[in-house]
């Protein structure tokens, strides 16, 4: 099996999970279809009285950049590929979490620099048919090599790992200077708590932000409509304490080892 078969493979799986850790910075994204009840709820004392959206976002972000943990679950698009997600950041450099779409799944852990990634037949079978160069005996084949074992891929074996920071709420959360004005929405209320809306456009997609108003203003959910990569995420679990151990050692098949 060719190693740079395997590493394209591989960077799309990345790919997908950055694009679920990358939800981070000003507006987020858009609002009212995931799995948390949410509903128009007017309180009696305005929220963030006085403060401007954007100064909502970024006391916000601050609280955010912050955390030792938090969960991310819900649906993203990438590549045109529409996954479900459910991710924990554990930590600087670690996390772990599922993903799926057209009935495979998968599994994803960073731990101490390394990536570790593992899914079920139709799962690789699925990832290998939609990377270019890849040609559906190789993606069978490939499908055939990995389904129940942990593929690991060193720091720096796919061209993602250079472009983003792994599993580091500061760099998840950075601020993004590019983003547009904000504006605030009607007040809601999220799994019976008070929060606040905040929309912005990027491009051609509508992000809003779900600011939570009561305790620390965590941001709570994510989503975007329209554009190319619509995703819808719920944020939970903030500073939970997470166990994160890599795979046992005879269930991987370390990329950096096989033949060219």
């Amino acid at each position: 099996m060719n190693k740079q078969t395997l590493l394209g493979m591989a960077g799309l799986c990345v790919t997908a999970a950055v694009a679920l850790t990358a939800c981070g910075g000003g507006t987020g994204t858009g609002a009212h279809r995931a799995g948390a009840a949410v509903s128009a709820a007017p309180s009696p004392a305005r929220p963030f009285e006085g403060l401007s959206p954007a100064q909502i976002a970024e006391r916000s972000r601050v609280v955010m950049t912050n955390l030792k943990s938090f969960r991310a679950k819900g649906t993203v698009t990438t590549d045109g590929k529409n996954m479900t997600v459910d991710m924990v950041v554990a930590g600087k450099g670690n996390c772990l979490g599922t993903f799926g779409f057209h009935g495979g799944k998968g599994q994803i852990r960073w731990y101490g620099g390394d990536t570790y990634m593992k899914g079920d037949k139709t799962f690789w079978t699925e990832v290998g048919g939609g990377e270019k160069g890849v040609s559906p005996q190789q993606a069978a084949a490939v499908s055939e090599l990995l389904a129940g074992r942990w593929l690991k891929t060193p720091a720096g074996s796919t061209d993602t790992d250079d472009e983003f920071p792994f599993c580091d709420t500061a760099s998840i959360f950075a601020k993004d200077t590019s983003d547009s004005s904000l504006t605030r929405g009607a007040d809601t209320s999220v799994d019976g708590r008070s929060a606040v809306t905040l929309t912005g456009k990027d491009g051609a997609a509508t992000r809003t932000l779900v600011v939570a108003a009561e305790g620390q203003p965590y941001q709570v959910r994510i989503t975007a409509e329209g554009g190319e990569e619509p995703q819808t995420l719920e944020l939970s679990a903030f500073n939970k304490p997470v166990t994160l151990t890599p795979p046992s050692a005879g269930d991987v098949l370390d990329l950096d080892k096989l033949q060219q």
